[in-house]
């Protein structure tokens, strides 16, 4: 399997992408580009959950274990049409934007 991209939190290969920290104790979670069904981008600050670690808040959307993520602008949020959204914070936001708009068949949402 071809590495597309890889940080510490998010490894984005040909088939799937991988959020590592999802799960506790720092459990992975792999999503097929396939079973994606709409993916955004948003913009984190404080009101957006900009300062969460990990898990959710109110809000319907996880967020993988990243103590960075308070220093981080922009968020991508995956929709496989659950009720729980997955939100990842990687290193190299528009590299991993830019393979999602290669890899998932549905355009993505804007703001």
């Amino acid at each position: 399997m071809t590495v597309l991209y890889e940080d510490f939190y998010v490894t984005c290969d040909e088939d799937a992408i991988t959020i590592n920290g999802y799960y506790i104790p720092m459990g992975s979670l792999r999503i097929p580009y396939q079973s994606i069904k709409k993916y955004r981008e948003e913009k984190l600050n404080f009101w957006q959950e900009g300062l969460r670690i990990w898990g959710m808040g109110l809000s319907p959307y996880w967020f993988h274990f990243d103590p960075l993520r308070p220093t981080k602008t922009k968020c991508i949020i995956l929709d496989r049409g659950e009720m729980i959204k997955s939100v990842i914070t990687p290193a190299d936001h528009n590299k991993v934007l830019q393979i999602l708009q290669e890899r998932v068949p549905l355009p993505r949402l804007e703001l």
